[in-house]
Parts: structure tokens; sequence; C-alpha cells
């Protein structure tokens, strides 16, 4: 009874503090969630929140969902139903372009209104979660919601014409899901302008259709609670080393912090919009508590640690940058130079050392709203690199170009991740790599797998069960940075030929059960810039294909030479089994073979490879 009379009040209370139609939405700062927090299911909440979709938040505030809000009860006591804090990104933030112009990649998503909601919770049972929708629109049957990835076929009951019921059940590696309402659903359309086409939401004439997804999305992400050896190297205690726990608010001073870790405890901190985090070299972990908003980002210009860790189930949140935030400029404005790659703000940056080996644990945080690349390492290459041991991350609201997924360097691994990215997703530029468990919502920009760009030594990289849950790649031009699969031509000279080296080689690749969801625009276009042998890609599904000719849904495989002519070579498949394999490629359910004909450039396989690669490919 108490417990339905805390939640009758919070309900009201809730009531009280939405905006009416039309009008502006203001921060609420009273609300206190009703929170679990219990062994089997921990929910958090935040007090200090604004209702928000149009600008950006106050320093000290947190953007909760104006469209979705969250309720999780373990299955073992689904009357008592706890608040979990519906976050939500929205393009740039709501700045609009500050202090530019040029394009910066969120011109779709901010002029169709998109936003994307996520909740997160630890559990160590079957739960029921409650999303309700709360824009007014409304559903009579749970077959109007659809969960993603669709290999997921949780239990599912109508609350009331407005919230859906899921049963998420227990899982040691979690689960990232999106919950889609018939309701919110639009289609993207290319308006076939130009030579790559506008997207726009307006059908009919010769406009194509890309891909249906949630205007407002919603994601729920399922997080296994730690234990054991595993609570205790991801949660710092005073047995890990000397703790600082910063205070809420303005976080400018970390950099002279002299303990060896720093925890952020649930609440909300911000580093302005000039400033990021430049770690001292005794600084070996960041750890990011369950209900920690961090508004900012982390550079480690040192090369000092063994082991680094960025751990946690908080979120760093990198909406007060502006796009391509320039670190050599007053202010961190827009940067201004054709590339920004070594200054720009990056959420996680870090430098490798050249005199031993390295590791880096990155471990539940959420980062949201990256201004630029969400991480890289930099340090000396062909020496040692740092092997990275990545877990339960998500990646949500990427609205710019260049907010790419993640670089494993070599000897990483990286397991039950969550992706929403508008360039590169994958990063395969390492040997003895391994990747399972992505979810992926992918953008405009780049394709989901990568391993070009330039010339390189890789070998043995395994990548497993990838679904990519929603795309609006729609470019009518056939680029060489696209599609579900892309070895990219040079990025010195992206239409030159002659930019490969054959003194390098790419081999043992195994990428398995990649599962597109929906349309999309291409399977996979391999410029080889290395020889290449050994590429096994099995149980690639694809939905269909998006409304675009089949002149630019072409697959391509092209040997590039250097500037002597020399070609790199790929390996035999005809003779040696050492060359491309498309073993179970499907489209629409229809397996595509080499033996038929459906496999050509105008049937359903799409495949449009040189002549002169015959023997070095095939598909059953």
């Amino acid at each position: 009874m108490k417990h339905y009379l805390r939640l009758l009040a919070s309900a009201f209370a809730l009531l009280l503090l939405l905006p009416a139609a039309g009008q502006e939405p203001a921060a609420a700062t009273e609300q206190t969630g009703f929170t679990a927090t219990g062994p089997g299911l921990r929910t958090w909440w935040h007090n200090n929140y604004e209702y928000n979709p149009t600008s950006p938040t106050q320093n000290g505030t947190v953007r909760r969902s104006s469209f979705y809000e969250v309720q999780v009860a373990t299955a073992t006591a689904p009357g008592t139903r706890y608040d979990s804090f519906a976050y939500m990104s929205i393009p740039r933030s709501g700045k609009g372009k500050t202090g530019y112009t040029e394009p910066d990649g969120a011109e779709f998503s901010s002029s169709a209104n998109l936003s994307m909601s996520w909740s997160s919770f630890e559990y160590s049972t079957d739960v029921w979660v409650d999303v309700k929708l709360t824009t007014g629109q409304t559903i009579t049957s749970v077959d109007q919601v659809t969960i993603r990835p669709s290999k997921y076929t949780f239990e599912k009951e109508l609350v009331n014409p407005s919230t859906i019921r899921v049963k998420v059940p227990y899982s040691s590696t979690g689960y990232r899901l999106s919950v889609e309402f018939a309701p919110q659903l639009f289609t993207a359309y290319n308006d076939m302008s130009g030579t790559a086409g506008v997207l726009t939401e307006t059908g009919g004439g010769d406009h194509r259709a890309i891909h249906t997804e949630p205007r407002n999305s919603m994601m729920i992400f399922a997080e296994p609670t730690l234990g054991g050896g595993e609570a205790e190297r991801l949660i710092p205690t005073s047995a890990s080393g000397a703790i600082n726990y910063p205070q809420e608010g303005l976080v400018d001073n970390l950099g002279s912090v002299t303990e060896e870790i720093i925890y952020f405890r649930p609440g909300t901190y911000y580093m302005g919009s000039d400033h990021r985090a430049s770690m001292p070299p005794n600084v070996k972990w960041i750890y990011l508590a369950p209900g920690a908003y961090v508004k900012g980002a982390f550079y480690f210009p040192n090369s000092t640690q063994g082991v680094y860790k960025v751990t946690g189930r908080g979120v760093l949140s990198g909406e007060q940058y502006v796009y391509e935030a320039d670190t050599t400029t007053s202010g961190y404005t827009h940067s201004t130079g054709a590339n920004c790659h070594n200054t720009c703000v990056k959420m996680l940056e870090f430098t490798s050392s050249s005199t031993m080996q390295q590791y880096l644990d990155v471990e539940g945080i959420t980062i949201s709203e990256p201004p630029y690349h969400s991480f890289v390492i930099y340090g000396p290459q062909n020496a040692y690199e740092m092997e990275m041991r990545v877990d339960n991350y998500k990646q949500v609201g990427s609205w710019y170009w260049q907010t790419d997924g993640m670089e494993l360097y070599e000897g990483g691994r990286m397991n039950n991740t969550f992706f929403h990215s508008n360039d590169d997703v994958l990063k395969l530029y390492h040997s003895n790599v391994t990747v399972d468990n992505t979810v992926i919502w992918k953008n405009e920009n780049g394709p989901v797998i990568q391993w070009g760009w330039a010339p390189y030594n890789i070998d043995n990289v395994v990548v497993t069960n990838t679904d990519v849950i929603h795309n609006r790649m729609y470019w009518k031009d056939v680029k060489y940075n696209t599609c579900i699969i892309n070895s990219s031509s040079h990025y010195a000279d992206m239409g030159s030929s002659t930019t490969a080296n054959p003194a390098t080689t790419i081999r043992n690749f195994r990428l398995e059960n990649i599962t597109v969801e929906g349309m999309t625009n291409c399977a996979l276009r391999i410029y080889a810039l290395s020889n290449t042998e050994n590429i096994h890609i099995k149980n690639l599904n694809i939905g269909s294909w998006n409304g675009l000719d089949h002149t630019s849904q072409v697959s391509h495989l092209k040997r590039y030479s250097d500037t002597a002519n020399n070609k790199v070579w790929l390996g035999n498949e005809t003779v040696d089994s050492r060359g491309i394999k498309l073993e179970n490629y499907t489209v629409g359910g229809a397996r595509i073979d080499k033996t038929t004909t459906n496999w050509s450039d105008n049937q359903a396989g799409r495949l449009g490879f040189d002549g002169e690669n015959w023997d070095n490919w095939n598909a059953w």
C-alpha cells in the first residue's frame, strides 16, 4: 500500500511538471524518483532534471526524456515498480551551429526533430520493464510495439493505451534493446537531387525510401550486476588506491588531483564548453557511479600507467562542446582547419607507451553526444599498443559526422555494446581483435565495419553477432566509405587507385552473424590497399534494399596498385579457399549463390565485383 501511494504521488507530481502543449519546457528540481536499491535490481534518478526537447540544458541539470517514462519491477514482485530515469539527447544539444555554418552531419536529424532517449538499470534477476509513451499517441495492441534487435522475442503486455510492459530475462551479458511504438515511426527519403541526394521526410514523386525508424527513439540498457572478481576489478575501493571524490557542480581542477582514482558519485558535474580534464600522470582510473552525469571529456596525455580504467554505470556527455571543438583555440571554438584529428576534443583520449605493455578497461559507461570521435589512443606506432578490454559500453546521441565507434588495438576485445554512430562504427585496423554481441543504430555517414583508409598488416580478426537495427545510409552516388562492410580507399585521395602498398597484407578475418534489419544501401565495398586473403563473411542477412536504383547499391571488390602500377593480390578462393567468402549471404531471406545469377549487380545480391577477381570470391 505504501508503494502504491508513493507511486500515485509521484505520478501526480509528474502531471504537474509536464509542460502544456506549445508551452516552453522548464526545469524541474523537486520530483524524487522511487528507486530500487536491492541486490536483484538497482535503478537511479536525477531530481535536477529538465524537460527540454529544444535547447541546451543548464549547467547543473540533466535532460529528462520529454517522450518516455520507464519503470522496472522484478518478476518475483511485479506489483512493485521502480522509477528508472529516462535520459534524452537531441541533435547538437539544441545549440544549433555555434560559430560555423558549414555542414556538420546533423542537418537532417535536427530538421526532423529526432531524439534518442535511454534508461539504464542493473539487475541480477528477470524483470518487467514498463515503457510509457508520453506524447498523447496511443496503441491498442502489443503488436504495435516492436523490440529490436528483433531476435529478442521477449514477452510483452499492453498495460494501457500508452504503456507497454516487456519481460527482460536476466542475462550475464545484459541486453541493449530499442522499444518502438508504431505511432512514432517515420520514413526518411532521398530527394534524388544533385550528386548524392538530400534526406527528406517527404515521399512521393521520385523521392526514394531510405529507412523507417522512430522519430523519438527509446533504448533500454539492462546491465548485469557485477559481483565477485568482476566487481573487485571494476568498482574501486580503498584497496584499489587513493580516491578523489569531486564535488558536484563545476569540475575544472582535475588536473591537480594527487590521488590515483577519480570517483564520481551520483550527481551532476560539468566542465564547461571550453575545458576538458587533462589527467595528471598519477591518475589511473575514472569511475562514474550509477547516477553520475558528467558533462565533459577526459584526456590522458601521459603514458605512465600499466593499467588504465574507465568504468561504472554513469554517463559522460559531450553536450556542452560544439562540433569539432578545437582545444588549441580560446573557448574551444569549432575547428576551421581541414582536419582536427589531433586537436579536437575526444570524449576519451589516451596516450600509449613505447616502453611497456599497457591495458585499458572500459566497462559499463554511457557516452552521450560526442562532438567528434568518442575514443582514441595516440602513441608510437609499431611499438607497444594498449590492449583494450571493453564491456557493456554504450554510445548514444551521435548526431555529428565523425562520431565514430570504437577502434580496438592489438589484442583487444569488446563484448556486449551499443553504438549510435554517424561514422565508421567497428574499426578493425589491428591484429588479434575480437568483437562480439554488438547492437548498432547507424546514421548516414560511414560504414558499419571498416578496415580501410590506408594499407595495413592485419591478421586474425573475429567479429560475431552484430545487429544493425537501424541505418540511414542514403547516398545515391557510389561512395567509397559506406555499406555494411567496407575497406575504404585511401583517406589522402579517395578517388585514386594508386595508393596501395603490395608489401602489406590483411588476412584471416571472420565476420559472422551480421543481421541488418529493414532497408539498407549496400552490402560490401572492398577497395583493397593491401594484399587480402581469407576474409570469411558468414550469415550476412540483409532485410531489404532501400528504394535507390540498383546502380547505387552495388557492392565492389577492387584491387588497387602503388604508383608503379604494382597491384595488390587477393587470395584465390576457387583453388585454395583463401579469398573472399560469402557463406549464407541473404537478402530478404533469399540466399545469394554464385552458381546461379542472383548474385549479379542488377539482381538481389548486388555484387558488382571486378571480373579480374572472379576466382578470388565465392557466394554459397
